[in-house]
């Protein structure tokens, strides 16, 4: 299974890239699922990504259910990010064994870029019966993940940094 969802941003293309990539280990701030999100292996990793990936919680309960992203490709001239998202204290009845996650950021003009999210789920053997349901349900929540981004990236509250390389 493979789910592409894209979106438009009122922001120039390489503050967006810095709040997606540079700040990585941020999530919280735009995925409104995860109530804390930290970095996982600080410090520049092998890829050239300012960590080698985060961990999500997915509850307030620190021995909860998570998720580890680990960095599998980072491209700072193309603006890309790839990532592998694995489960952990995740209930057995969660359909998903992990999923890769790959993000672009687009320039589209001096204050505008487009944002394409590209999820490719694996699921659990028991999840295929389901298969038709869980295709129309993946969109939607990926594509509120990127809404989140693009709230909090238009917020005029919020100032991002551009990268300085």
């Amino acid at each position: 299974m493979k789910i592409t969802k894209k979106t438009v941003i009122n922001k120039p293309a390489e503050q967006v890239w810095h709040l997606v990539a540079n700040q990585f280990d941020k999530a919280h701030l735009w995925m409104s699922p995860i109530p804390k999100s930290v970095a996982l292996g600080e410090g520049e990793s092998k890829l050239g990504a300012k960590m080698q990936g985060r961990i999500c919680d997915l509850s307030d309960d620190p021995n909860g259910a998570k998720v580890k992203e680990v960095i599998t490709a980072y491209d700072e001239l193309s603006m890309s990010i790839s990532f592998d998202v694995l489960p952990v204290n995740n209930p057995a009845v969660i359909p998903i064994k992990q999923n890769h996650v790959q993000m672009t950021v687009r320039t589209l003009g001096v204050n505008h870029c487009e944002v394409c999210w590209t999820a490719s789920p694996s699921l659990k053997w028991f999840a295929y019966p389901f298969y038709p349901l869980l295709r129309l349900v993946f969109p939607v929540a990926f594509g509120k993940l990127l809404n989140g981004l693009k709230e909090y990236s238009e917020s005029t509250n919020i100032t991002l940094k551009a990268t300085t390389a």
